[in-house]
C-alpha cells in the first residue's frame, strides 16, 4: 500500500480514485506505466488513465483502506452504492488479477 510520500501504487490496490466533476469513487489499480496509473471504476465500469507524479503526492487517488468512511458513504450518484458493493464483495470484477485473500480473524 502506497504510503503519504507519493510511493506507486501497484495493480490490484483497491482506491478511491476522483475524476474532474465527480466525487472519489470507489476503483481498482490496474497494470500500468510508471507515471500513470490506469484504474477500474467499480459499479459504472469504465477505465481511467490518472496522471501522478512521483514528487508530489496525488490527492485525486488515495487507499481504499483507511478512507471508507470519508469517501464510502453520501454519495447519491447512479453507480455508487453498486460500486461500494463490488468492492467490497467482488474486487476482482473486470480483471484476470486474483482478488485479494481476505484474512480471518480468530
Amino acid at each position: 500500500m502506497p504510503g503519504k510520500n507519493g510511493d506507486q501504487f501497484k495493480a490490484g490496490d483497491l482506491v478511491f480514485a476522483k475524476m474532474k466533476g465527480f466525487p472519489h469513487w470507489p476503483a481498482r489499480v490496474d497494470s500500468g506505466f510508471k507515471k500513470r496509473i490506469p484504474v477500474y471504476f467499480f459499479g459504472t465500469h469504465q477505465m481511467y488513465v490518472q496522471l501522478t507524479f512521483c514528487v508530489t503526492p496525488n490527492k485525486n487517488i488515495v487507499p481504499y483502506l483507511g478512507n471508507k468512511m470519508k469517501y464510502g458513504s453520501g454519495v447519491r450518484i447512479r453507480g455508487f452504492v453498486e460500486g461500494m458493493w463490488e468492492i467490497q464483495n467482488t474486487p476482482g470484477i473486470g480483471t484476470k488479477l486474483k482478488p485479494p485473500q481476505r484474512r480471518r480473524m480468530r
